[in-house]
């Protein structure tokens, strides 16, 4: 009887770690860890890692709310890392999501796409669709600069200026460049003192001199 007892003990403890690793796995690929792994990579910035975790968890059929949040990170992450696709996969997620809170985000990404690629109209038409006051600083920021760059490839100095003067009055980051700009502008208008007023303190600016 002893014996028959000891042979059942030794198999339960054999069986033991099988049954630990089984249930460590299914913890760590379950659909809310791939979610709070991929959502944590994104947040951190780290994008390249982000993906496959949400990839997977996109595999799993999750709820609608969740799928959709995952799809956003997704497509953010592509723009992120300049995928080839991006403006494909961003026109894509607004068709599926059109009552998406990331609306404003996705516009002004599509807008900063298209300004990548010197299609300043197209650009102008988005970020006319976005409230850049909703984006976090250093975005709203970011989107404001390409926003009067792109006023001022289309001729329109009387927009680009105050977006430029906007700019400057509130990012230190962008203070020269808007600076630079003003001066240029003012050039063109033949306002040659107020050119030279910005000019000036730039002339020995290695990016400007």
């Amino acid at each position: 009887m002893k014996k028959r007892i000891s042979r059942i003990i030794c198999t339960l403890l054999c069986c033991a770690p099988i049954v630990i690793s089984a249930q460590t796995s299914e913890k760590i690929t379950s659909p809310v860890n791939l979610y709070k792994e991929g959502k944590e990579l994104f947040q951190e910035k780290n994008y390249a890692a982000a993906i496959p975790a949400l990839k997977a968890f996109v595999k799993q059929k999750p709820t609608a709310s969740l799928l959709q949040d995952a799809e956003y990170m997704l497509v953010s992450s592509a723009y992120e890392l300049k995928d080839k696709n991006r403006i494909e996969l961003l026109r894509k997620y607004l068709e599926r999501y059109p009552d998406t809170p990331y609306a404003n985000r996705i516009y002004s990404l599509l807008a900063s796409c298209y300004f990548y690629e010197g299609k300043y109209d197209e650009a102008l038409a988005l970020f006319n669709s976005t409230r850049l006051d909703l984006l976090g600083n250093e975005e709203r920021d970011d989107r404001t600069y390409q926003l009067a760059t792109c006023y001022m490839k289309t001729d329109n100095l009387k927009e680009a200026a105050i977006w430029f003067e906007t700019l400057r009055a509130s990012s230190p980051k962008y203070a020269k460049d808007c600076s630079y700009y003003l001066a240029y502008i003012r050039y063109t208008q033949k306002r040659y003192d107020e050119a030279l007023k910005d000019f000036l303190p730039l002339q020995d600016d290695p990016k400007y001199k």
